[in-house]
């Protein structure tokens, strides 16, 4: 079964979720996020919470062509569908496992074990 997560970017009292179905542990999400909040200290990222946001899509969307790069054919059926691995959302989903908070405003990534 997939560890799922959500991840919440928040500024101020703003704030945008987001929803990973499959690596949602630290180990398989944390790079991906330490590389987001990363561009957000260099600036490279702006952290305006809507525009930062955007690139946290790119940046999923990134991963997964670089994850199935080596498949000649192309995706696996059931992700030809998907954007990236990261997806925006309306709510926390019941059924994860992590919970990563972005705090734009300090910079910082939480980690919870739900």
């Amino acid at each position: 079964m997939s560890t799922r997560a959500n991840i919440i970017v928040k500024a101020g009292r703003e704030k945008l979720i987001f929803y990973r179905h499959s690596d949602g542990y630290p180990e398989g999400t944390m790079p991906l996020l330490n590389q987001f909040i990363e561009k957000v200290k260099s600036g490279e990222i702006r952290d305006n919470i809507t525009q930062s946001a955007g690139w946290l899509i790119e940046l999923g969307r990134r991963e997964m062509f670089q994850c199935f790069s080596d498949f000649s054919d192309g995706f696996p059926e059931n992700y030809r569908w998907k954007v990236g691995f990261i997806e925006p959302t309306t709510s926390i989903h019941g059924d994860i496992e992590y919970l990563y908070t972005i705090d734009l405003d300090k910079k910082t990534i939480k980690t919870k074990k739900v």
